[in-house]
């Protein structure tokens, strides 16, 4: 469990400061899913930002609580920038198990700060999935 709000942490301020990015989804790829997970951040749409977060159904209500509040500021952060512009894949790397990626993303937002975003993946049965295990 304290792992779990280290874990969920960390993911906020990799988002807020660099992003640390990622994904679930069928047939999606890590860097697609990473994508995904700023774009959830950055509109707001904090419970489907907590899906696409590897441990997310197994965390107590308190625990989600601590998520959206630290997503929110996320959230926010990536407002006070004006947004984000656009985000580049800077490179996708699958392990020859396919299990875990490791998906860097290069983010310009609208005020015109560039930050790079370092994310690991692990591939779960619902898809890849945002995580800090290396």
């Amino acid at each position: 469990m304290k792992k779990f709000l280290v874990v969920i942490l960390a993911l906020v301020s990799a988002a807020a400061f660099s992003t640390l990015i990622s994904c679930s989804g069928s047939g999606k790829s890590p860097a697609d899913v990473s994508k995904s997970f700023m774009l959830d951040i950055e509109k707001g749409d904090l419970e489907s930002a907590i899906q696409l977060m590897d441990g997310s159904g197994e965390a107590t209500e308190e625990e989600m609580q601590k998520m959206k509040e630290l997503l929110g500021e996320g959230s926010r952060q990536i407002e006070e920038k004006g947004g984000i512009r656009y985000m580049d894949v800077v490179s996708e790397g699958i392990t020859d198990d396919g299990t875990k990626a490791e998906v860097k993303l290069k983010i310009t937002y609208g005020n015109g700060e560039v930050e790079d975003s370092n994310a690991t993946l692990i591939n779960t049965e619902d898809g890849w999935k945002v995580t800090l295990a290396k």
